[in-house]
């Protein structure tokens, strides 16, 4: 006997209501989850709005943060911009504050960019407020997809580290 279309045959085993949903291709799992990863992204954004800086002074100004005062030069290399650009953006954060420069001891010629206490007090701000913004939001979902999250975080963070095992 033939089920009619769209319906499982008499005799195939029911799928279990507490088995996960078809996983889906690794394309497929890709491309949802960077839909999802740039929405998620996108509205957490929104909280960085209100520093006033531009996405890319942000990014450069994350960046100076990040570790020993660096090069304009490597900083564009890191951006991947042009260095006319960094320069531009460079002479934004420190005209508000958010960067010190200072020369290369080793090279005159050079200038150093390094995060100065206004911005590395405006890169905690934002921080906290990200979280709390991303931690408001978690606490709304359903306790499943919470657990479901927080299952999901250290395979999300090795993509974040690209240490998938082969």
């Amino acid at each position: 006997m033939t089920a009619p279309i769209g319906t499982a045959a008499p005799d195939a085993a029911a799928p279990d209501a507490a088995a996960p949903a078809a996983q889906g291709t690794p394309a497929e799992l890709a491309g949802r989850l960077r839909l999802a990863l740039n929405e998620v992204n996108r509205r957490t954004r929104t909280q960085d709005g209100m520093s006033g800086l531009t996405p890319s002074r942000l990014s450069a100004l994350a960046i100076i943060a990040a570790g020993a005062p660096v090069r304009i030069g490597e900083l564009a290399a890191r951006m991947a911009v042009s260095t006319p650009t960094v320069s531009h953006l460079v002479d934004v954060l420190d005209e508000q504050g958010l960067i010190a420069r200072r020369h290369d001891p080793h090279d005159r010629r050079v200038c150093l960019v390094g995060i100065s206490t206004a911005g590395r007090r405006l890169l905690a701000e934002l921080s906290t407020r990200a979280t709390g913004f991303l931690a408001d939001r978690i606490g709304r979902l359903p306790a499943d997809q919470q657990a479901a999250l927080a299952e999901a975080l250290p395979a999300l963070e090795a993509l974040g580290r690209a240490e998938c095992p082969h």
